[in-house]
């Protein structure tokens, strides 16, 4: 199959730069049409395939980047040290941190993944306490509330026998 090569508009010329979410800057090496568009990662050099419209999101993704790597620029909370801020992943095993004051923190992913774990909890814990925000959620009962009506419910028939 032979792809075809376009005229590219005017914002996916070749050697125009887009910034991802996660990755850097790419560069447009190659416009084929709005399926087909080779980049090329600025902080990496890796090039790939992709479409206009993930370039314009900020959506691409370097493949030849581990996943740990988007870890890169979290915070999180620790009783030990205060607050962390990952600075790069070294191995497969071993993040470095550094907190507040500038120290630098060595510790192995599992432990980091303790802590993004506990910030999840506390999330979900906050969310127990949310307010209904529609009059479908004001009216929906849950089963703890059905049971204490119906046991009341149940005293208030049996009080006059």
């Amino acid at each position: 199959m032979l792809i075809k090569k376009m005229d590219a508009p005017k914002d996916m010329q070749i050697g125009a730069f887009f910034e991802t979410k996660r990755h850097g800057s790419v560069m447009i090496v190659e416009y084929y049409n709005t399926h087909t568009v080779i980049v090329a990662f600025k902080n990496t050099g890796h090039i790939r395939s992709t479409t206009a419209a993930k370039i314009r999101s900020g959506q691409i993704t370097d493949r030849s980047v581990p996943p740990q790597s988007s870890m890169v620029g979290r915070k999180y909370e620790s009783l030990k040290h205060g607050l962390l801020t990952i600075k790069q992943i070294e191995s497969e095993n071993i993040v470095v941190l550094e907190s507040e004051n500038g120290e630098e923190v060595r510790m192995l992913l599992p432990a980091v993944q303790k802590l993004k774990e506990q910030i999840e909890e506390e999330y979900e814990s906050d969310d127990e306490l949310e307010l209904p925000t529609s009059l479908s959620a004001l009216t929906k009962r849950n089963k703890k509330t059905k049971d204490v009506n119906s046991l009341l419910k149940k005293m208030i028939t049996e009080y006059g026998k």
